[in-house]
């Protein structure tokens, strides 16, 4: 991805502007940028200033960054472009996003630049093929070097096991943590975005999707890319009425809907779109999909899921918990396979994956179909749902004390 995620705003400026606001962003750029990396003398120095301040123990802002910058000779950035590209960046979470769009940025600059160099040589007779042939592995081995993180290093046995306890970062207690992807299929009609809904909804009121018990509301957002403005209001009403009366607040404004047609995610705008809307929401929950409406090709090999993929997984590496929806295929011999249609990269890619299948003639009842195996154990997930209760699906996972207490609300049965 060249080209910035924020449309008309470069990354370069987000970077600097988010160290200036919380010295953790200082830390994570400087984790994967050098000053060279930057497009001008001017943007690196000003970079370097920044860690400078920082490694001085002094506090990072505007009029000190900018005071070290001009002792350093950067004249074309004013203190009021500081506080400019401060107001673009926002917060300090999105700093290792943008920081890697910068080195990739750089990177491709290198590699134009070693390319050029590279065609001068050839065209000149006098120099031997051999000589331009071991330039450019050696060029090519220096940007390869330079692109990756500083910090990358292989841990030995000994130190991973001598780590402290790695404590869960919850979500959703017991059931999502950060970073989790969970992918949702099922037969027609069996109410897949039904239930993805509803995990979303009783998350921002602060009811625990699958045991109802009380948790932290949860920030989401949703990216529909099948359903429209008006069937949300529709069929989800009831919903965010009940999660409302149960929940500690209102879902209203902790979730936030995008409803658009097909979208390519491959494509730099239409991703961009995507983290622009994480930039202005802050979600802890992304529910997008469903998947096949994601491309504009069909998934069906390894290939044509890759770019799809490797999209959704940037979307993931901002602290989000994941959740797609996907088609399975049609029945076949009297048989229903719940594993998402097309590539089979797309089955072992998700921390978990479920598939509804109907348990009744008339799929009052759906079993909870594991098409993996669960990446971790242990997680609060149904077995068994029924359409009962106060929410469209109940799971088996509702203890007593939840179901008397929805019993003790008007109009609600179990």
């Amino acid at each position: 991805m060249g080209e910035p995620v924020n449309a008309g705003v470069d990354p370069e400026t987000l970077v600097i502007g988010a160290c200036m606001l919380a010295s953790d962003a200082i830390r994570f750029a400087s984790e994967v940028l050098a000053p060279d990396d930057f497009r001008s003398m001017d943007m690196a120095e000003v970079f370097r200033a920044i860690v400078q301040t920082h490694k001085a123990g002094e506090f990072v802002e505007p009029f000190t960054v900018w005071t070290r910058a001009t002792k350093a000779g950067v004249k074309n950035v004013q203190i009021t472009d500081l506080h400019d590209w401060m107001g673009l960046a926002g917060s300090a979470e999105s700093t290792a996003f943008y920081a890697r769009e910068v080195k990739e940025i750089a990177t491709r600059r290198r590699m134009s630049m070693a390319a050029s160099r590279f065609t001068q040589s050839l065209s000149n007779a006098e120099v031997p093929t051999a000589q331009t042939m071991a330039e450019m592995l050696e060029a090519l081995k220096g940007i390869r070097d330079n692109s990756t993180d500083a910090t990358i290093r292989a841990l030995s046995l000994g130190e991973i096991l001598d780590l402290p306890d790695t404590v869960e970062d919850w979500v959703i207690p017991g059931l999502l943590e950060r970073g989790d992807r969970l992918v949702v299929t099922g037969y027609e009609g069996m109410g897949k975005t039904t239930w993805i809904r509803q995990l979303a909804i009783c998350a921002a009121a602060g009811v625990h999707p699958t045991t109802l018990d009380h948790i932290r509301p949860v920030k989401g957002l949703v990216v529909d890319v099948e359903n429209s403005v008006k069937q949300w209001q529709r069929q989800t009403s009831r919903m965010a009425a009940t999660a409302a009366q149960h929940g500690s607040v209102s879902p209203r404004e902790n979730l936030h809907i995008h409803c658009q047609g097909r979208m390519d995610i491959r494509k730099d705008k239409d991703l961009g779109l995507v983290h622009r809307l994480v930039d202005e929401h802050q979600p802890e929950i992304l529910c997008i999909g469903p998947i096949y409406k994601l491309s504009p090709t069909a998934l069906k090999n390894d290939e044509e899921a890759a770019p799809v993929i490797a999209a959704l997984d940037s979307l993931r590496d901002r602290g989000l918990v994941l959740i797609i929806e996907a088609h399975s295929p049609k029945m076949s011999n009297g048989q229903r396979d719940l594993a998402p249609r097309g590539s089979a990269a797309l089955m072992g890619w998700p921390e978990f994956g479920f598939g509804l299948a109907p348990a009744d003639e008339d799929k009052a009842v759906a079993d909870v179909v594991r098409w993996r195996g669960d990446r971790e154990t242990g997680r609060a997930w149904p077995k068994t749902m029924y359409r009962a209760g106060a929410f469209p699906w109940t799971g088996d996972t509702v203890g007593p004390q939840q179901r008397r207490e929805f019993l003790g609300m008007s109009g609600v049965s179990f």
